[in-house]
């Protein structure tokens, strides 16, 4: 395995990810050996899940997501054509700048300056860790949606006025509502007065259900009379739409995921809000481009339908938030899941698998219990992972890799990855292939603060409730 790493092509570059990683890894638990890092290598590809090979099983929208997580590295990064230097190569690179030296057992302990180097490295990540905490709680959460709310009123309110859109002069009165809900849900959530800001976020939602209802009536009421106002800039709206549909995408998945694991109602009643938001934003967008072509009718249709969505929603997060205010204990984990929360789960899977075929092509052929105790240790929660550790985004929860090992080892199985002869497995040559192309399209070893926002939402349930 090593050898294959160290055939990637070596391009002289600056200190970037992959190079802290070791550092910190021979920092935490060193002096380590080349395959003792080469291992910490392969759990940190394994688990950045977003960056994982798409599954032939998965829906267009997943495969699209991991399709555009790695164009974003590449474009992040400015060096798509570059390949993994590889542990060795690495290595070298840092004995080369007198960071880190090999003793005499043949394990690489740092230097001096090179510990001066690893501490500042860990000391940066356990700073960045502690503000995706910080950014992560329901406060900062109420306080982001703020300001991200206001601006989005300004922008609609501004281009609805400017283009005579009466669909983007609706959608920016809707938001600037929604900027003072959100100031009032801050102050609720900061002064511990969560039941109130839940119902005024629910009261918000019925109003914007009939808002919604009444502007949807009257707009094709006038376009049957031929009544309607022609949009003057319909490609304005279209674009001022498109950004307030990506804000309300952020605001969906920030608001969902910090509700979920705070298990606050008040801002999983703000993420429905969000979700409306861009149901609304399509339908702005959808009815601009039939206004082009002299339709008007369209997006009234479209906004009737959006309104009666609006009113469930709200009417259901009613009925939580009076159970809730009846003392009931509720957890909100598993009625408000995230889309690719799936892949998430399933990553974790997917990490073991590459395990399992890492360990057997290191040493074939193992027994079962031989792959269960290597799963166990390598995905101990006591594991240090560089980086990921940090984050909080290793397996934090012990796998019953015994009672659960037939789910992992049947697709390797079944796509001929592995063979099982006598109570043994094997690597095959397909199983080969299949590693060597997982490792080198994974190009990208430096964590950006996006990819921070990404791992952190893998996060295990368990240790977020810690």
């Amino acid at each position: 395995m090593t050898k294959e790493l160290n055939n990637q092509k070596n391009v002289k570059k600056p200190v970037l990810g992959y190079d802290k990683f070791l550092m910190m890894a021979i920092l935490k638990d060193g002096p380590l050996n080349i395959w003792k890092l080469s291992e910490k290598s392969i759990l940190f590809i394994s688990l950045i899940w977003y960056q994982q090979l798409p599954d032939k099983g998965q829906g267009f929208i997943e495969r699209l997501f991991f399709k555009l997580s790695r164009l974003r590295s590449q474009v992040e990064d400015g060096k798509a054509g570059e390949t993994i230097h590889g542990t060795h190569a690495e290595l070298n690179n840092l004995k080369e700048r007198g960071w880190v030296k090999l003793n005499s057992n043949d394990e690489y302990e740092l230097t001096e300056e090179g510990l001066n180097q690893a501490h500042k490295y860990q000391e940066d990540m356990n700073k960045e860790a502690a503000s995706l905490d910080s950014e992560l709680s329901p406060s900062n959460t109420a306080k982001n949606t703020t300001y991200l709310d206001a601006f989005l009123a300004l922008l609609k309110l501004g281009s609805g006025l400017i283009s005579g859109s009466m669909g983007l002069i609706a959608d920016g009165t809707d938001a600037t509502m929604d900027t003072v809900e959100a100031v009032v849900v801050w102050l609720g959530i900061k002064y511990h007065r969560e039941n109130l800001s839940t119902l005024l976020v629910i009261f918000g939602l019925f109003v914007a259900s009939i808002s919604v209802g009444y502007d949807s009536i009257t707009h094709l009421l006038a376009s049957l009379a031929g009544n309607a106002e022609p949009i003057t800039l319909p490609y304005l709206v279209i674009a001022v739409e498109l950004v307030a549909i990506l804000a309300a995408v952020f605001l969906f998945y920030y608001q969902r995921f910090v509700g979920k694991i705070s298990n606050s109602l008040t801002l999983i009643s703000q993420s429905v809000d969000s979700k409306n938001h861009i149901y609304i934003g399509f339908s702005v967008i959808i009815g601009a481009i039939f206004a082009i072509n002299g339709i008007y009718f369209v997006d009234a249709v479209i906004g009737l339908v959006v309104a009666v969505g609006i009113f469930i929603d709200a009417f259901g997060l009613l009925r939580e938030a009076i159970s809730a205010r009846k003392g009931a204990e509720e957890d909100y984990s598993n009625k408000y899941k995230l889309p690719l929360e799936a892949c998430w789960e399933e990553n974790k899977l997917l990490a073991f698998r590459n395990w399992i075929l890492y360990i057997l092509w290191i040493e074939s052929p193992k027994t079962r219990d031989e792959i269960v105790s290597s799963l166990h240790k390598a995905f101990h929660p006591d594991n240090y992972i560089p980086v990921l550790s940090e984050l909080k985004a290793t397996c934090m929860e012990v796998y019953d890799f015994k009672s659960k090992f037939d789910i992992l080892i049947i697709p390797l199985k079944k796509h001929d990855l592995i063979i099982e002869e006598t109570h043994q497995y094997q690597l095959t040559e397909k199983g080969g292939k299949h590693l060597k192309h997982f490792i080198s399209n994974f190009k990208y070893y430096d964590v950006h603060h996006s990819d921070e926002i990404l791992l952190a939402m893998s996060r295990d349930e368990k240790n977020e409730r810690e």
